[in-house]
């Protein structure tokens, strides 16, 4: 057999490894299923709109000042006057704890917005930059993910998935 044949084989080989590794077991996907049905109860719970507001298809840059992950699949901006929404993404988004920045493909001017892609990604060692979305003028190397709505939610809801996710 040629060394080519063989490097063939080999490289097949790895991918195949490397493929099966990332695979979940059905016990892990259930779980994780499970999971995601008990934060979306969470977020159903009904708030009163002129306390709270209402869904947003879009954020303006002025209203949040923070963000924080909650599992791969939800955001949490945190705004002023201790006003909290949820962004529960379009699919789940791997990277997302794993960076302080999103990177995001803006539409809609200085809003980020439903169906707004965005990466993950991390920055400088600068303190005033830490874990504030931004906007930079190229992508990066991370996974594309896209924004749902925003969903405003009371500190307990918050509480309340951060234990689901510790749960875990």
């Amino acid at each position: 057999m040629s060394a080519v044949k063989i490097a063939m084989l080999l490289a097949g080989a790895a991918v195949f490894l490397l493929l099966s590794g990332c695979a979940t077991s059905p016990e892990a996907e259930s779980r994780r299923q499970a999971m995601e049905a008990d934060i979306d109860e969470i977020l159903s719970y009904e708030l009163d709109p002129e306390e709270y507001g209402k869904t947003k298809n879009c954020l303006a840059d002025h209203e949040y000042n923070n963000f924080r992950p909650l599992g791969d699949r939800h955001i949490l901006f945190e705004g002023r006057r201790n006003k909290l929404w949820i962004n529960t993404l379009r699919g789940r988004c791997h990277d997302l704890r794993h960076g302080d920045v999103l990177v995001v493909k803006l539409t809609m001017g200085s809003r980020m917005c439903d169906m707004d892609r965005f990466e993950v990604a991390e920055w400088f060692d600068y303190p005033w930059y830490q874990r504030w979305p931004w906007t930079w003028g190229s992508w990066g190397s991370g996974a594309t993910c896209t924004l749902g709505e925003f969903h405003p939610v009371t500190e307990a809801q918050v509480n309340e998935i951060k234990a689901v996710l510790n749960s875990r």
